[in-house]
């Protein structure tokens, strides 16, 4: 299915795979809204993908700062994105946060910060643009979930609470948004070559950490099977991992 002209949101756009996903998505002729907390990120992504807008080519690529974890940010940033874009047909739940770190450790804060980003914002953010998609009866999700989402790790609780909750809600929209031409998806990504929990990017082989430009050729695969065929739950692991 082409991507040409289709109006994708990706959250977490900045950095990691939110950027890897929002370029990928550019070269296949997607709009683009990428929301992030950093706007001098964004905008100079923006940039960088833009192409003139001519008659019947080009692509729109603009970036929405927004503090996902304040849902009255959230709520306005979607606002701001249905008036620069008018119909979203694509939604990438991507925007994630967690600390590698004992449960006792973890401040009330924390615990926040996690449950507020991981799923609260995918909850609301979904809840705010299906309307739309369900109007036109066609549209698709993609919640960027972990393998955590389905087994246990010590030093990670609430983060794989979190993700646990997350492959909840989007195994369960699946089932009532299905036969409105609506499509969910939940990619449990293993450990990612990103500055997730302070890491270096780009310090981690590929045997041993997925690439972001390689699990963005599968976000790809997901949002382009053919009309009638989704992928409700796919799991990947770099090679090496220990799960």
């Amino acid at each position: 299915m082409s991507l040409t002209n289709k109006t994708a949101v990706v959250t977490g756009a900045s950095k990691g795979l939110g950027r890897a996903i929002a370029k990928r998505l550019a070269q296949e002729g997607c709009n683009l809204a990428l929301v992030a907390r950093s706007a001098e990120a964004l905008s100079q992504l923006a940039d960088e993908l833009a192409t003139p807008l001519t008659t019947g080519s080009g692509i729109k690529a603009q970036g929405f700062a927004c503090d996902l974890s304040c849902t009255e940010s959230l709520f306005k940033c979607v606002d701001q994105i249905k008036g620069t874009f008018g119909s979203v047909d694509i939604l990438i739940n991507n925007a994630g946060t967690g600390f590698y770190k004992p449960f006792i450790d973890h401040s009330p804060a924390e615990h926040d910060a996690i449950i507020d980003v991981n799923i609260k914002a995918a909850i609301h953010l979904t809840y705010a643009l299906l309307p739309q998609m369900l109007e036109k009866q066609q549209g698709q999700i993609i919640n960027i979930a972990s393998d955590l989402s389905t087994r246990p790790l010590a030093n990670m609780a609430v983060y794989a609470a979190s993700k646990f909750a997350l492959r909840g809600f989007s195994l369960s929209l699946l089932k009532e948004v299905k036969n409105q031409g609506i499509k969910v998806s939940l990619l449990n990504p293993g450990i990612i070559d990103t500055c997730f929990n302070n890491n270096t990017p780009g310090n981690q082989p590929a045997q041993q950490a997925l690439q972001p430009d390689a699990l963005a050729e599968t976000v790809l695969q997901l949002l382009t099977q053919p009309q009638f065929q989704l992928i409700d739950e796919l799991t990947v692991h770099p090679q090496l991992q220990d799960f």
